[in-house]
């Protein structure tokens, strides 16, 4: 086989696999609960491998600060309305896998207080932006993170940020998302 006779059949499995694989990973539906008029509910999503995915990722940020300008191909009309009524979002997230088993990306609109999360480029949540992800914002990934469920709907989560040498300098404790407790040690 020729060089170009083998990259020519890296781009076509390529290509297959984001054609066709990708349609078995968008395949989960994306809303899992209606009202009774059968209106789908907004649910926040979540992480679901929140503890690996602190420990495994290659740069520390979390969110991506977005230069003002895009995103801007590719919307869907859910995108668009967004953006034409806040403007470019603030930061934006990496995509992740949540508990539910969708792909989820997030534009945050910082000074509005705003988050929006899509999954397959449909709006599936609007709400507050959280504490929790403020510091993710700030700080990125926590070195460590503990995460507990401490009754139905109520889970706590703790992220340790340590230094260069190894000691704990900030640590932050949150319920469902509210920071109920900080600290900064130097």
């Amino acid at each position: 086989m020729t060089i170009k006779t083998r990259l020519i059949s890296v781009v076509s499995w390529a290509l297959l696999f984001v054609f066709f694989g990708g349609c078995a990973m968008n395949s989960k539906p994306l809303f899992l609960e209606y009202d009774a008029q059968g209106q789908p509910l907004m649910s926040k999503r979540i992480p679901r491998h929140i503890i690996r995915d602190f420990k495994v990722r290659w740069s520390k940020k979390a969110y991506k600060r977005n230069d003002g300008t895009g995103p801007h191909f590719l919307l869907s009309t859910d995108q668009r309305v967004i953006k034409n009524e806040y403007g470019p979002p603030d930061y934006i997230s990496r995509t992740y896998l949540s508990r539910k088993g969708n792909y989820v990306k997030e534009w945050v609109y910082w000074e509005e207080g705003e988050l929006f999360q899509f999954v397959r480029r449909n709006l599936i949540y609007e709400g507050p932006l959280t504490d929790r992800e403020r510091v993710l914002i700030l700080y990125g990934f926590p070195d460590d993170a503990l995460v507990y469920q401490i009754g139905p709907e109520i889970e706590r989560e703790n992220f340790c940020y340590n230094t260069l040498f190894g000691t704990t300098r900030r640590t932050f404790h949150f319920v469902n998302g509210k920071c109920i407790d900080k600290n900064f040690l130097y």
